[in-house]
């Protein structure tokens, strides 16, 4: 495998983590895929991400309330086998086109129709979750819909955050199984592992203390501007 590029890519996607409080998965899995397999992409950005929302759990869970987007939540986690499952069985110069099109998506989403969203009403809670967790399951990008569910509730900063955590985490780990099930551990090194752990986590604080410093209007157009770019790459372009 590729450690120097990855460490790397797993460093510049904590800081985006701890600078917006979101796009770990958006950006990790932008940059993977030049250089790993989809799925390798996949189980690397999966088993990073749930150090950083088990970080990031641990400081909202007091506002954690079990009931809020309780359907949503189980209707996401039916959905990720069903994503590993897509990710198994499909061709990866598909799936890595479809890659492409949900990140424009996201971009597009987020440049153009973020003032006309409407609120997500709780009739759409199961469809929604489905789809959530399968783009997990294939992808590892479920937190963009995820985190617009959460935001389209009345709910508090910290009753979000705490939500968007838990939801991400089962995600990663019935991934982890769903991935170790098909193999997909057999080239991963756990203590190369171990020892990128930490320039992430140095990057996450990083990223959090320029936060305060940044316009976050701003830093979030530049990440939905970057993962356009790559949108477009993974669609028309790689091969």
């Amino acid at each position: 495998m590729h450690w120097p590029f990855i460490a790397l890519t797993l460093v510049i996607a904590g800081f985006v983590q701890g600078l917006t409080g979101f796009g770990f998965g958006l950006v990790s899995m932008s940059l993977l895929p030049l250089a790993l397999d989809l799925k390798q992409a996949a189980t690397i950005a999966t088993i990073y991400g749930l150090l950083v929302t088990v970080g990031t759990f641990f400081q909202h869970y007091r506002e954690f309330n079990w009931r809020l987007g309780a359907t949503f939540y189980f209707s996401s986690c039916i959905g990720v086998p069903i994503g590993v499952y897509c990710l198994e069985r499909t061709s990866e110069s598909i799936l890595l086109r479809v890659l492409g099109t949900m990140m424009l998506i996201f971009a597009a989403r987020e440049f153009f129709m973020r003032q006309k969203l409407q609120p997500i009403s709780q009739a759409v809670s199961v469809p929604f979750g489905l789809f959530s967790g399968s783009l997990s399951g294939a992808f590892n990008l479920g937190g963009i819909p995820t985190a617009a569910y959460a935001y389209a509730h009345p709910w508090t900063q910290g009753q979000i955050m705490a939500f968007l955590q838990v939801v991400i985490t089962s995600s990663c780990i019935l991934r982890l199984f769903c991935y170790g099930r098909v193999g997909y551990f057999k080239e991963f090194s756990w203590g190369f592992a171990a020892v990128v752990a930490l320039p992430l986590f140095i990057a996450m604080i990083s990223g959090h203390y320029c936060m305060r410093r940044i316009d976050p209007k701003r830093m979030r157009q530049a990440v939905f501007l970057f993962i356009a770019v790559f949108g477009v790459y993974y669609l028309l372009i790689h091969r």
